[in-house]
């Protein structure tokens, strides 16, 4: 396996323009794409969507309070201006996340750090997939410090699968850096049926 992917990951207004588009496919309820095209989409992030909601919920519960009790009349239209702001972020990581899952078709496997970045390789370079809760700081597609041939696709600090390669896979990360992965560390809403349909589409590729 020669080929080299670039890993893209659309930062400032790139960033803001991808999001807008995302969250206005996601309330017209737009199919994905690789959904009408027949391919099997693996989710991602939901444990974490909760855990900024149930944050947010409280946050919005406590500014809400704090409108009413504390702030002077004047200063109220502000302050639901930046409440309203904190609800769309949230929407909008949300719609990044469900629009840009993990996609597995008949013959590659796209790991998706939703919109911070994505690897593709091909079902023929995978030698096994496994349950592994692996961490590392940091968010998107990067490198795990201390070891080498591993990267991490996630949105957050969590993976609780790993991808085996049978060769190295060059990848040219965001930051500009190269590495040759031959791990590929990744999450699933639910890791058990994730690894049961990625192990199911390596073996059927290697018939």
């Amino acid at each position: 396996m020669n080929q080299t992917t670039t890993v893209r990951a659309p930062r400032g207004r790139e960033l803001v323009v991808a999001a807008s588009r995302d969250l206005t496919a996601w309330l017209a309820r737009r199919p994905l794409d690789a959904v009408r095209r027949g391919h099997t989409v693996i989710g991602h992030s939901g444990p974490l969507r909760t855990t900024v909601g149930l944050v947010l919920a409280t946050e919005l519960l406590a500014e809400g309070l704090m409108d009413v009790s504390m702030l002077p009349p004047s200063w109220r239209a502000f302050h639901l201006v930046w409440m309203a702001l904190l609800a769309n972020c949230f929407l909008a990581f949300v719609a990044t996340t469900k629009r840009r899952p993990h996609v597995l078709t008949a013959t590659t496997l796209r790991l998706s750090a939703g919109p911070l970045g994505e690897v593709e390789v091909p079902l023929s370079a995978i030698a096994s997939v496994r349950r592994e809760l692996t961490s590392a700081s940091g968010l998107g597609v990067r490198g795990i410090p201390d070891r080498p041939g591993s990267l991490l696709c996630t949105v957050s600090g969590t993976a609780d699968l790993t991808v085996e390669l049978r060769e190295p896979h060059t990848v040219r990360l965001a930051n500009g850096t190269t590495h040759h992965a031959t791990r590929l560390h990744f999450a699933a809403n639910t890791p058990a049926t994730a690894h049961r349909l990625i192990g199911t589409a390596v073996r059927s590729a290697g018939r």
